[in-house]
């Protein structure tokens, strides 16, 4: 009869707790979360892959075109966490575009040899207020998190670039490129 017992008694559920057990407990908790919230500070750099979607912008006809010719591309990243923090709150990217052969982000340059360009710019929003660069002279960078369970952002993750021709150029006739480069810190 008593090995019956006994083993009701290890079912049976526990007396309730002291206010000073709950106290305890509840501390336990907050510095789980504590250490939670510095894990996701202390996020070491995941693992991405970076593909990009060149922007087009057709074509410039400076005869007819009384406004600028805008269009888009994308930076696209797919990250995997490479520990805890990062499968918590993604991976934390920084995203910055080069000056192009302009070497300047007040005007970047879509170059045709020997000496024809036409002026454009990338911007960081659809308001196209915000030259996309690397953070120095007024220019912006796009980031946020890629992935992660509470986060709220997919993995993979695009960022759109907004780009721009003003109106009002008169270039020479045939293809004008330009080539930028994209930094990607994470």
């Amino acid at each position: 009869m008593s090995r019956i017992r006994d083993a009701f008694d290890v079912i049976a559920p526990a007396p309730p707790c002291p206010p000073c057990a709950r106290r305890s407990r509840a501390r336990r908790l907050v510095a789980l979360a504590g250490l939670l919230a510095c894990t996701s500070l202390a996020v070491q750099a995941g693992d991405c892959t970076i593909t990009t979607t060149p922007i087009n912008f057709g074509v410039y006809d400076p005869i007819t075109g009384s406004g600028p010719v805008d269009s888009t591309g994308t930076v696209r990243l797919q990250c995997s966490a490479t520990d805890f923090g990062e499968l918590l709150v993604g991976v934390n990217v920084s995203i910055a575009l080069s000056q192009g052969s302009s070497g300047s982000y007040a005007a970047r340059s879509l170059r045709q040899p020997p000496g024809s360009a036409l002026q454009y710019n990338l911007y960081t929003t659809a308001a196209r207020t915000t030259v996309w660069g690397n953070g120095s002279g007024g220019t912006g960078t796009v980031g946020g998190a890629v992935g992660g369970l509470f986060s709220g952002q997919p993995s993979p993750r695009s960022f759109t670039i907004f780009g721009r021709v003003p109106a009002g150029q008169d270039p020479n006739l045939g293809l004008h490129s330009d080539t930028i480069t994209v930094t990607v810190v994470f």
